[in-house]
């Protein structure tokens, strides 16, 4: 009897034990405020991004994503899933082409594709594809802010040529939407801040592209730093969002925002100070998505690291996210 009861032990453990020893169940994951002072995105699938929030910590009130003109298609079902996760805001970087590998080059990638040029657009070929996006999109619940063709100000992609005709696209494409209804949609024109060029040459370029004030609702800039011979600090962003704040008089959106891995920490502590100087930037779109300007150039650093994985930065991009809030 004793050893049969010797023998029992270990079971009668398991069982007193087995709910208590298994792992406790996720804590829901963090909502999304709904009236922040500064809105934070990410680019994740709105599908995901309860998870994203779990593991950050902190939820994104913005939902952001690339739609090329080729796919032809609305965001109705993406609309919907933002709308079903509490999502009230979304970005769409909205591209004019039909996507090139990145694999092939900055010539291939910024060759012209006809249907696609600003000239086509602006002559009314996309013209039934733009009105059905613009209503697609106002059917949504919230708001939608429209980066359309954007760091036109560069040379990698097709529509940074011909910066006339990118203006009257853009007028056509504002008009499409005013047309169709879509008043929730806010247009972001975002540059790139092309910190090799000397401050005056990147002001003078912008101009050619900017469409005017009664088009445009919220001005924007790329700011990522890719680490290595594109170590691009915080304070070197800043001059050139200070540059479009006094130069067009609009509200500010860092469009994509990433850094190399290498120093992360730091760089997105100086962002948060930079923000706290910045009350007329009112939105930060995070973007951990493969990128094409890493793909086409060497001796950068490492900015495909996932900030969900990564304590110390989460920890910060979640500061960042709290102080939006008040």
């Amino acid at each position: 009897m004793l050893i049969l009861a010797l023998l029992a032990l270990p079971a009668k453990s398991v069982l007193d034990h087995g709910v208590a020893g298994r792992a406790p169940p996720r804590a829901a994951p963090p909502r999304p405020a709904p009236d922040p002072r500064r809105v934070f995105g990410a680019y994740v699938d709105p599908w995901h991004v309860d998870d994203w929030a779990g593991d950050v910590g902190a939820a994104p009130q913005a939902v952001a994503k690339f739609e090329a003109f080729s796919r032809r298609r609305t965001l109705d079902h993406y609309a919907a899933e933002s709308r079903r996760q509490g999502i009230r805001r979304m970005m769409v970087s909205w591209e004019p082409w039909t996507p090139v590998p990145s694999a092939l080059g900055v010539a291939a990638q910024s060759a012209p594709q006809p249907g696609y040029r600003n000239i086509d657009v602006a002559r009314g070929a996309q013209d039934r594809y733009i009105t059905a996006f613009a209503r697609s999109l106002a059917r949504y619940p919230g708001v939608v802010y429209l980066r359309y063709a954007h760091e036109m100000n560069g040379y990698w992609y097709p529509w940074s040529r011909d910066p006339e005709a990118y203006r009257w696209a853009w007028r056509r494409v504002v008009r499409l939407f005013h047309v169709a209804g879509a008043r929730n949609v806010r247009f972001v024109w975002a540059v790139n801040a092309n910190l090799y060029e000397a401050p005056r040459v990147w002001r003078r370029t912008l101009r050619r592209y900017w469409p005017g004030r009664r088009y445009v609702d919220f001005v924007g800039s790329t700011m990522i730093d890719f680490g290595g011979t594109k170590d691009y600090s915080v304070r070197a962003f800043a001059g050139r969002l200070r540059a479009l704040r006094r130069g067009y008089r609009k509200p500010v959106v860092l469009a994509e925002t990433n850094t190399e891995y290498h120093g992360r920490v730091a760089w997105l502590s100086e962002l948060r100070e930079m923000l706290r100087e910045m009350p007329w930037v009112k939105a930060v779109m995070w973007s951990q998505l493969p990128s094409r300007g890493k793909v086409q150039q060497r001796g950068t650093g490492n900015v495909d690291w996932d900030v969900r994985h990564d304590p110390a930065a989460a920890a910060e991009l979640r500061r960042i996210i709290h102080d939006g809030l008040r």
